[in-house]
């Protein structure tokens, strides 16, 4: 069964590199294990692994988010990925909940363990001074 689960969080007029750096600062990365970052490279959601420094990387992701191109980008933990981030409004930020997957089991069924992204991503931006107006969580079978 596939799964697509993400929280959708709302905080006002945002640069991604600004949430991404929030959570650069708790250890994740926008590199895996071959210092390479997975991002949307179009405006058709084309994924591509590159081979750049952080400084190309800020560079390309802010020229996209300047033409109000969609920006995703995957993060990592340990190289290993966690989520990706994904904006596509000026507002609202959505974080993938089903890039390896944190779930719960409870009576033979696995749900995705909301309360763990939740803590993960959600709290760390208020700690940061980015308030969320509000934020909703999604699942998709």
């Amino acid at each position: 069964m596939s799964v697509q689960a993400s929280l959708n969080v709302y905080l006002g007029e945002y640069r991604i590199m600004d949430i991404v750096s929030v959570y650069m600062k708790r250890g994740l990365s926008v590199f895996d294990r071959d210092n390479r970052a997975f991002i949307i490279t179009s405006d058709d959601f084309d994924w591509d692994h590159l081979s750049v420094t952080f400084d190309e990387l800020t560079k390309f992701i802010e020229d996209k988010e300047s033409r109000r191109s969609p920006v995703c980008i995957t993060l990592y933990e340990n190289g290993e990925p966690v989520t990706s981030l994904l904006k596509t409004t000026p507002d609202e930020l959505s974080i993938a909940c089903d890039v390896n997957r944190r779930t719960l089991e409870a009576s033979g069924f696995r749900y995705t363990d909301v309360n763990w992204y939740i803590e993960k991503f959600i709290a760390p931006l208020g700690a940061d001074g980015f308030y969320a107006e509000n934020f909703e969580y999604q699942q998709l079978h």
